[in-house]
């Protein structure tokens, strides 16, 4: 009887060692899954439509109406807020940055934010991943998981409605900010190889698209009243002496970008087109430029027509 119970013990003995080993994998791929799911980046948009939209223009480092934004419409990760360029998240390129990106990624609310001219593309400052986000890709950094940069010529899907995304401008203050050792960026227009980008993309989808969603406009909707040596030449119409202050601002002018813009604007089958870039909140047409307006991206989803 004792043999039995010996044999028998045994047997279960064995089992056990042999079940345990069978499923040593697969407690190890539990484990390493459970530990990479806490460091990977939760895509906001598998569930898109149980997210919101919001766009808006320029911030340039200064987040206060975002974070008042953020706070009386309640909003969560899932939330985008679509910024038309000049965040300012890599404009110093020190810890003035990281700081910065370490504040704002604290808020309720994932970013997506167009390239400017006021800041270094995200590709150059080596800290950047690409992932996936809304159909297209994205720029990302994991210490800041929801900051990310739209990548030029990519076309991204928001509320089921496609938008093609170009960002760079010319900065017309380019000489005082070389003069005075401010920052300033060679590659902040966007180049040939974008260019040929973008206008391939758009031929695969028939030249017809919902909505462009660049940082400066299209050169026939030029804001003229919002540019500097218009305002300065108010200034010198009220106070000539003025005119010959060794201060006046003399333009750097280069419309290449907007003119690019213009011709595929020319061609382009589409229902709106956002740009940033010019400070102002201002509708042309089917041109909306925005600066300190937060608004649902599309207006009529939320009853107002």
């Amino acid at each position: 009887m004792l043999n039995v119970i010996l044999i028998i013990t045994g047997v279960i003995i064995n089992a056990i060692c042999i079940c345990l080993i069978s499923i040593q994998p697969y407690l190890f791929f539990l484990s390493m899954k459970q530990a990479y799911m806490r460091n990977t980046i939760v895509s906001y948009c598998d569930d898109e439509y149980s997210a919101r939209f919001f766009i808006t223009g320029d911030k340039h480092r200064h987040f206060d109406n975002v974070k008042k934004f953020c706070r009386e419409i309640n909003t969560t990760r899932k939330d985008v807020l679509i910024i038309l360029g000049d965040a300012g998240f890599n404009y110093y390129g020190d810890k003035r940055d990281d700081k910065l990106k370490k504040e704002i990624s604290q808020l309720n609310i994932t970013l997506f934010c167009l390239h400017g001219n006021k800041e270094n593309r995200p590709q150059n400052v080596g800290t950047y991943g690409i992932r996936s986000f809304c159909d297209g890709k994205v720029y990302y950094e994991p210490k800041y998981p929801n900051i990310y940069f739209a990548i030029d010529g990519e076309i991204y899907t928001f509320d089921g409605k496609k938008y093609m995304v170009v960002g760079g401008a010319h900065s017309v203050d380019k000489i005082r900010c070389l003069e005075e050792g401010r920052p300033f960026w060679f590659d902040e227009m966007p180049d040939d190889t974008i260019k040929e980008k973008v206008e391939y993309v758009l031929r695969n989808q028939g030249n017809k698209i919902f909505g462009m969603m660049t940082h400066t406009c299209p050169i026939d909707y030029l804001p003229t009243e919002m540019f500097m040596s218009t305002k300065q030449n108010e200034i010198i119409r009220s106070k000539p002496r003025k005119a010959n202050s060794k201060k006046l601002f003399k333009p750097d002018i280069d419309r290449s970008t907007e003119i690019w813009l213009g011709n595929i604007q020319k061609k382009l089958d589409y229902a709106v087109w956002f740009c940033g870039h010019y400070h102002i909140d201002k509708q042309i047409d089917k041109i909306h430029m925005l600066y300190n307006d937060i608004r649902p991206l599309h207006i009529q989803i939320f009853g107002d027509k």
